[in-house]
């Protein structure tokens, strides 16, 4: 695993399908929300790139046993029109932590013990005021526990 630094400089703009249950049960709601999102995409206007798809997360999942979100979404722009029980997410520009993952998904939580351990020792610490994305393309293994996956997370952060 890596992690580097990253700075976006512009809005950007995410239409998708909003996933809710107990973090306990996320993943069959996620999954659920990935597949309509994929079948649904033909209703989405001006999709930046169909082989790439986020799962965005807003900062309240940490320590949290309730009812938490994920959105399954495509960036688009610009903004056209939302499909019918959709939602839409606009992200200010920021700096993340970028963290460049390959492994299986069941381990995906160990690339974020990672890139806590790289902020502590990189002056660095979590921004728990904005959204997380975690960015899934052609090298993202869906379906399976995969060791050739490849995904990207990013972590909103400040310097300490």
């Amino acid at each position: 695993m890596r992690v580097e630094i990253v700075e976006t400089e512009r809005i950007s703009t995410y239409i998708g399908v909003r996933a809710c249950a107990y973090f306990s049960d996320l993943g069959a709601a996620v999954g659920r929300a990935f597949d309509e999102l994929i079948s649904r995409s033909d209703e989405i206007k001006n999709i930046r790139n169909t082989n790439v798809t986020y799962g965005i997360t807003p900062p309240n999942y940490k320590g949290n046993n309730g009812v938490v979100d994920f959105y399954s979404c495509y960036e688009v722009d610009p903004i056209e029109s939302l499909p019918h029980g959709m939602v839409h997410l606009h992200l200010l520009p920021r700096v993340y932590a970028m963290t460049h993952y390959k492994g299986p998904a069941s381990q995906t939580g160990n690339a974020y013990d990672f890139t806590t351990q790289w902020l502590k020792d990189n002056g660095y610490e979590y921004d728990d005021v904005a959204y997380y994305l975690e960015r899934y393309d052609e090298k993202t293994v869906v379906g399976s526990d995969d060791d050739r996956s490849e995904m990207q997370i990013w972590t909103p952060v400040k310097k300490r």
